[in-house]
């Protein structure tokens, strides 16, 4: 079963200064040539991906606030996404995702 600790050890944000393609996540996806990762593990899901901070705030916004350790900043303004959620959670966060980058095109 995935596992993952969603407690929050401090409330300010780390500043990182990796490449995307410098993570384990980044070279996963790189490997893979796709732009997320979706594992299905015993009624869980595990998010793997790495997005723009808009993207990552509607994706964290169905979490409401239950997320430490699972959002990570990567440098030029990209989140890296490493959250192991219920299958109904992981389905609101993919349609937030979707909407919000539907959205940032047609801007």
């Amino acid at each position: 079963m995935l596992e993952r600790q969603n407690v929050m050890r401090s409330s300010h944000a780390l500043r990182c200064n990796a490449a995307p393609w410098q993570t384990d996540i980044g070279r996963a996806l790189a490997r893979t040539n796709t732009d997320l990762i979706l594992i299905f593990d015993e009624g869980y899901a595990m998010i793997q991906c790495q997005v723009s901070s808009a993207v990552a705030a509607a994706m964290l916004a169905p979490l409401k606030g239950n997320a430490a350790g699972q959002f990570r900043p990567l440098a030029g303004n990209l989140v890296e996404v490493d959250a192991a959620v219920t299958l109904p959670m992981a389905m609101r966060m993919l349609k937030a995702k979707d909407e919000m980058e539907a959205c940032l095109q047609l801007h």
